[in-house]
């Protein structure tokens, strides 16, 4: 899984070096929109709304932590393991 959080700009064809990697689910953020995408046999990406590896977290979840971490960097990594460990700990 690669996360990729954008805030430049630059020509190297970041989907097709992470698909000769096989690394098989990509996800982007402008800042704005996160983007998942997962790789088909092929080696193509196509966009998915959910995570295939954290499939129980929603992507709504997802925008929440990312605007907490805009306020309080370590009181969204608190609420995030909470989150995890409330929820997620025996799916």
């Amino acid at each position: 899984l690669i996360v990729k959080i954008d805030i430049t700009h630059t020509d190297i064809d970041k989907l097709g070096l992470y698909a000769s990697m096989g690394v098989p689910e990509f996800w982007f953020y402008n800042g704005d929109i996160l983007r998942i995408y997962r790789r088909r046999s092929n080696g193509q990406y196509f966009e998915v709304e959910n995570s295939p590896t954290f499939p129980a977290v929603e992507k709504e979840k997802l925008y929440e932590f990312l605007a907490e971490c805009r306020v309080d960097e370590v009181e969204a990594e608190k609420s995030f393991r909470a989150y995890v460990r409330d929820n997620l700990v025996n799916c």
